[in-house]
């Protein structure tokens, strides 16, 4: 299965509340991943940020260097700011994240 369907599956069943593996759509004895490219990390982290209704205003932008990640943009609120962080690195993949994000307040 291409890597890049894979991880958008797994995404997509995370954000549906619901387990990929019990439905059948990837083996439960799957080897593990395989290190994913800083563009589609930083693409990942974005879809992540963006699958927020609340932080998705913000257009955001995410980079990636060696698995850490940079979050750049402006927040209304702190409380904004630390909830773009504690999604990004709940993100398979990430090893760090850089929160550049500037709130208003």
């Amino acid at each position: 299965m291409n890597k890049l369907l894979a991880r958008t599956l797994i995404a997509t069943a995370l954000a549906l509340g619901t387990s990929l593996v019990s439905t059948g759509a990837i083996a439960a004895d799957a080897p593990a991943a395989a290190p994913v490219s800083d563009e589609a990390l930083a693409a990942a982290v974005k879809s992540a940020l963006d699958a927020d209704p609340e932080l998705k205003a913000f257009n955001l932008v995410v980079a990636s260097k060696k698995a850490e990640v940079s979050i750049d943009g402006t927040v209304d609120h702190g409380v904004q700011m630390a909830q773009a962080g504690q999604i990004a690195e709940k993100v398979p993949g990430v090893k760090y994240v850089i929160n550049n994000i500037t709130p208003k307040d």
